[in-house]
């Protein structure tokens, strides 16, 4: 089994992630991560549906972060900085 992955920027309200799209087949649908944010994946019907759903995971995810406090997110108008990794624990 091949997995395809393409490799798209996803504009938000809050700036612009590099997320991978990956499919073994594309009629059955992509999983997506985005390897600036951990543990952000997403997943959607066709590449259109995966793009949606990502950029809403995105963008809650940061929203959260941001209401939370977490240290090595900076906020400029109209978009974030994720400046360091950043731990759950």
């Amino acid at each position: 089994m091949v997995i395809k992955k393409k490799y798209i920027k996803i504009l938000t309200r809050l700036g612009n992630f590099e997320c991978i799209f990956e499919s073994n087949t594309p009629e059955k649908g992509y999983t997506v991560t985005v390897p600036k944010l951990s543990g952000i994946v997403s997943c959607g019907n066709n590449l259109n549906e995966a793009k949606k759903m990502i950029k809403e995971a995105i963008e809650l995810h940061c929203e959260c972060l941001l209401k939370d406090g977490l240290a090595g997110i900076k906020i400029y108008p109209h978009r974030i900085q994720i400046q360091k990794e950043y731990s759950n624990v």
